[in-house]
């Protein structure tokens, strides 16, 4: 791959670097955030069914309680039925109130409405209880008050009836919960549409945001007296993330792409340089053959007055009456003269010659003017930004006829003397603007600049060989883009840029509408 195209490449790539970093960070972020929340939702679930089994331990314990009653209940033992039913609350802590009704004939004490319980509620769920098969009789749910988180089960009996008011907060003890990740939970009991909040750790704000809605356990209690929902759930949100680990994997991801990226601009600026060294090779080259053709103009006139005296000399002694010594004398030094003089010529002309890159050099083909621009923008754009200038390139164009790296060093001297003209520019904003156009068979390349243009005494002499404005300058890149841009069939020329400034025109032949596949520098 030529190294142009090369360097071309690996700046696309250390645009895409960085995409590319953050789409690993964002997919491995997230991975970690779902590999985390797989494991907290695997610990809730342990932890939820945990909680499942305590309650329905407890659940059966208050069965159990009513069952034991009602079947060691004598008809005869009354008193000591209503001092049992009075210590159920000191023994059993959820246990906020115990009742007995006399069978038959008895009535539910009035202290159970006291406590916010109606008696015909009482005497419904008896009835119910009373109506199962005496071998699976259980208790019947009389009451179901979320406000105050109690229910009242009752279970008939064949000598008395009993009933137990239940505090739920109290079916577990504190140190029965199983809850050991430490995040927020809330657990209920559902009785319809009526639920019981057991506990419930959660912060003021009920569902943080997150990529899931939380992690939730719903399952039926195995009392058959106590048919409960069983409702677990935690909360997940940002708060609850690993943030310790996304940093790492933050620091790491950003890390391998600042190292990537150091690497893509180091490689970058070396092929940058050798590029930059190549088109000096060019330009020192192209200076040589214009030095060479500047020095065969500067000799051409004397060495040829000196030939054409030395030749009347020679022609004038041969026609003077001198003595035969010395006519003989004059005459081998004037014809030496004479032949040194055309061999000093003959030699200067074969260096202009030899140096000078002539039409033989130039091999016209199809080239696209834009991705030269878009080169030269890429290979300078150090200078660019440390002159603050900016480059544009506008405008379209079809293929020119000529030779690209004939081109590329005609743009490459045009943009440089841009920017040294911007150099001593006081404008706010630099700007170098390169505009392609087309007109006919003519394509034109325009590099305009917003600088303080060419003086109009300098005018007359811009194109002329060592003649510069630029402090320590040969004064040949200008001759030399012209000397390419007539060897390419086409023209360069300067006017004034509109609204201050200096405006190269490169002018190029066509490219015959035939030709569709475009060149590219070597």
């Amino acid at each position: 791959m030529p190294q142009r195209q090369l360097l071309h490449a690996i700046t696309s790539r250390m645009r895409w670097a960085w995409w590319a970093g953050l789409l690993v960070l964002l997919a491995g972020a997230t991975l970690i955030v779902r590999l985390d929340l797989a494991q907290r939702r695997a610990a809730f679930l342990s932890e939820a069914r945990a909680t499942l089994v305590q309650l329905n331990q407890a659940t059966a314990r208050l069965d159990a309680i009513l069952a034991t009653l009602t079947l060691l209940t004598q008809p005869d033992q009354g008193d000591r039925e209503a001092d049992a039913t009075g210590r159920l609350p000191a023994l059993y802590p959820q246990v906020q109130a115990a009742w007995r009704r006399q069978v038959p004939g008895g009535t539910w004490p009035t202290a159970a409405a006291a406590a916010g319980v109606p008696i015909a509620s009482l005497v419904r769920a008896e009835a119910a209880s009373s109506a199962l098969p005496a071998a699976t009789r259980h208790p019947v749910l009389a009451v179901f008050d979320a406000a105050s988180a109690r229910y009242a089960l009752v279970l008939a009996g064949s000598s008395a009836s009993f009933a137990l008011l239940i505090d739920a907060r109290q079916l577990l003890a504190p140190t029965q919960w199983p809850w050991a990740s430490g995040d927020a939970i809330r657990v209920q009991l559902r009785h319809g549409e009526q639920a019981i909040t057991l506990r419930d750790d959660r912060t003021p704000s009920p569902q943080p945001l997150g990529l899931t809605r939380g992690f939730t356990l719903n399952e039926p209690l195995a009392s058959a007296s106590q048919a409960f929902d069983f409702q677990a759930r935690r909360m997940a949100g940002p708060t609850q993330w690993p943030w310790g680990w996304l940093a790492v994997w933050a620091v790491l991801c950003l890390g391998a792409t600042a190292l990537i990226d150091r690497n893509q601009r180091l490689r970058a600026e070396r092929l940058r340089s050798a590029e930059l060294e190549r088109l000096a090779r060019t330009a020192r080259l192209g200076t040589l053959g214009e030095l060479a053709a500047g020095l065969a103009h500067e000799l051409n006139q004397p060495l040829t007055a000196a030939l054409s005296a030395s030749q009347s000399a020679l022609r004038l002694l041969r026609e003077e009456p001198l003595d035969e010594a010395s006519q003989h004398s004059a005459q081998q030094a004037l014809t030496l003269a004479s032949s040194q003089v055309r061999r000093a010529a003959d030699v200067v002309a074969r260096l202009r010659r030899q140096l000078q890159p002539g039409d033989a050099a130039l091999v016209a083909r199809p080239v696209d003017l834009a991705p030269i621009a878009r080169r030269l923008g890429t290979l300078l754009a150090p200078d660019l930004a440390a002159s603050a200038t900016a480059l544009h390139i506008e405008g379209q164009a079809p293929s020119a006829l000529g030779d690209a790296t004939a081109i590329e060093q005609i743009l490459h001297n045009l943009i440089t003397n841009a920017l040294r003209a911007l150099g001593r520019s006081s404008t706010g904003t630099r700007r170098i603007t390169v505009h392609l156009s087309s007109a006919g068979s003519t394509v034109c390349c325009a590099v305009c600049d917003n600088g303080p243009g060419v003086p109009a005494q300098d005018l007359p002499h811009l194109f002329e060989p060592f003649f510069t404005t630029h402090e320590g300058g040969l004064g040949l890149g200008l001759p030399l883009c012209q000397t390419l841009a007539l060897a390419l069939g086409g023209q360069l020329r300067y006017r004034a840029a509109p609204g201050g400034g200096s405006q190269f025109e490169l002018e190029l032949p066509a490219a015959p509408a035939l030709s569709t596949t475009s060149s590219t520098p070597p």
